[in-house]
């Protein structure tokens, strides 16, 4: 009896074993067909022994460069970044571990992103200054940037931008704290294949069916190869960890002076559309308004821009919000120069 239950016991674990060496062979496949299949949109740019994806389009000065939430890389400005391009040269990147990008040295911060996007546009010949468009985590990047390199930034747009205030806010507490639950297991179901064999059966729910049919439908196989990337889940990982220390870097870059600072505010009934049943939505969505007022008065030249419709996901869900903020700021550096 006791043998057949230690036969039986290896057995499972050998079964165990299998699939997942069958699973890890499978996603590390899938990941090279990808690479193959879907070549960058833009270039490849060595910042320092790993390459950086940068996609730049349109004509003239100042220069929008677009920073992406996490996790997210330059498909999340698939329907922003052609109306720009109309206006002025507009650049999106992938953050290392993102979309065509190379993983990068850890911690994975806002501050590590903004050298790294400094020496993309440098290494890229991207001259500045820059309106710096940053989108939740991207918003710590940009004003960063900003601190770092104050004579080379014209203007911010903080879209629906996180804030280094929220760990003083319960429910976003709350709300983090599940989602870094969550984290280990997607980890595993990404390195195991599974996520990507979801993708394959149209399961979508990972990262929201909405927003996945928001993407230009000629550049959605795109946007699952970069969903199902080994690297997406450990990056967007990596960037949560590293939270503590991208909110010190982000209040210690201080305020903005007198600079031109656009904030964009998702105000629609969802904020967001798999937000963890323990927090209380209500309550959330009060905190986190109030930090987005407080994000304006980060300069003293300053105004807000409400989607009303939208939820966390602006540059899918009211991209024509998105679009009116660059253009205003855009507008009012070229005002300046006159």
């Amino acid at each position: 009896m006791i043998r057949w239950i230690r036969n039986g016991v290896l057995r499972l674990v050998g079964l165990v074993i299998a699939l997942g060496v069958i699973g890890a062979l499978y996603q590390f496949i899938g990941n090279a067909v990808d690479q193959h299949r879907y070549p960058p949109l833009g270039e490849l740019v060595d910042v320092g022994g790993y390459r950086l994806h940068l996609y730049c389009t349109g004509v003239g000065s100042p220069t929008v460069a677009l920073g992406s939430m996490s996790p997210g890389w330059s498909l999340y400005w698939s329907t922003v970044q052609p109306e720009i391009a109309k206006l002025t040269r507009v650049c999106s990147y992938d953050r290392a571990g993102y979309g065509w990008s190379d993983p990068g040295p850890a911690p994975r911060t806002a501050k590590q992103d903004a050298m790294e996007l400094h020496a993309l546009l440098t290494k890229g010949q991207i001259s500045g200054p820059y309106v710096l468009v940053g989108h939740s985590f991207s918003g710590f990047t940009v004003r960063i940037f900003q601190h770092q390199y104050p004579s080379e930034v014209a203007g911010i747009v903080l879209v629906d931008a996180g804030s280094e205030d929220f760990e003083h806010h319960p429910e976003m507490m709350k709300a983090t704290a599940e989602f870094t639950r969550q984290l280990p297991v997607l980890r595993a179901a990404a390195i195991l294949g599974i996520v990507r064999l979801a993708a394959n059966f149209e399961t979508k729910s990972f990262i929201g069916e909405k927003q996945f049919h928001e993407v230009p439908l000629e550049l959605q196989p795109l946007a699952l190869a970069g969903w199902t990337r080994s690297t997406y889940v450990t990056t967007f990982a990596q960037e949560i960890e590293a939270q503590p220390e991208t909110r010190e870097a982000a209040r210690a870059s201080g305020t903005l002076g007198d600079l031109p600072l656009m904030v964009i505010t998702a105000t629609g009934p969802v904020m967001y559309p798999n937000m963890p049943v323990r927090v209380d939505e209500a309550l959330f969505k009060k905190e986190w308004l109030e930090l987005q007022q407080k994000l304006t008065m980060l300069s003293t030249h300053s105004s807000q821009l409400f989607a009303d419709k939208s939820s966390h996901y602006v540059p899918f869900d009211q991209p024509e919000v998105v679009i009116a903020g660059a253009r205003q700021l855009v507008d009012t550096v070229r005002a300046a120069r006159k």
